[in-house]
């Protein structure tokens, strides 16, 4: 059932009867061998690894991945997640796009995926990748990685929010998001008492209070004193903290449904 279903969706998103066929064996063999390594896709295909692994050099040059994987985005999903994820890599000791994870120790490189909401799924509909090691190479930074990423889906998503976790809860993001005009919704790196540092319009620090069991909206606050937002925090009662999220779209009432929902 399973790799029925793989070959239903390449069958919609490939262009040819040849590249879906492929393109489903490839999907299945990562599926199946639980990874994204070459060797490790061609070892579940048929045909001796060898010739499996010169077929899907073959195919990766003829398809571009990017275009394949935007033709899974559902146009009428209200938003779009981002999530960086690590991918670990502890045997690329000489691969040169490899770098090594937060924890400054594994080696592994980070993807961004960008994914529309579908039946309690999430469609992938972009990436990007980065590392410690291209970082440093490029000089650049991961924040631009993350603008590129965004970038890419920026005429797709038009009004809806992208939704994005706490690693993009900070300034530089948030000022470009602004300019480029991308609403967002973006958890908040807080605990207790307010550390992200937000103000009213004439400078004066906001402390956010909630009790469990509520949700408490704060409208026009300034992250850090500059980039306009408003706050939204609820605190389930089967939580032991509240979570809470900044946006560009209007704080209201139904923010509160949509939380208790």
């Amino acid at each position: 059932m399973k790799d029925r279903a793989i070959r239903a969706i390449a069958k919609l998103i490939f262009d040819t009867d040849k590249q879906a066929k492929l393109g489903a064996e490839i999907m299945c063999a990562v599926v199946n061998g639980q990874s994204s390594r070459w060797s490790d896709i061609a070892r579940e295909m048929s045909g001796s690894e060898s010739a499996a692994y010169k077929r899907l050099q073959r195919f990766m040059k003829t398809v571009d991945l990017r275009e394949i994987i935007g033709r899974l985005h559902h146009a009428e999903a209200p938003f779009v997640i981002g999530d960086p994820t690590e991918m670990e890599r502890p045997a690329a000791k000489n691969t040169d796009y490899v770098g090594v994870l937060k924890d400054g120790k594994t080696r592994g490189y980070w993807m961004m995926m960008l994914a529309t909401p579908y039946q309690g799924r999430g469609l992938p509909c972009g990436f990007v990748t980065y590392s410690s090691a291209t970082i440093g190479q490029e000089v650049t930074s991961r924040n631009q990685y993350h603008f590129e990423a965004i970038s890419q889906i920026k005429d797709l998503l038009g009004e809806r929010p992208l939704v994005l976790d706490r690693e993009f809860s900070y300034l530089g993001f948030l000022e470009t998001a602004t300019i480029m005009g991308l609403n967002f919704v973006v958890r908040l790196k807080y605990h207790g008492k307010n550390r992200a540092h937000f103000t009213d319009e004439l400078g004066n620090p906001i402390e956010f209070n909630i009790l469990p069991g509520d949700t408490e909206i704060y409208n026009q606050v300034y992250y850090k004193g500059k980039v306009p937002v408003n706050v939204i925090g609820t605190w389930g009662k089967r939580f032991s903290k509240p979570l809470w999220v900044m946006t560009s779209l209007t704080a209201s009432l139904m923010a509160k449904r949509a939380f208790q929902g």
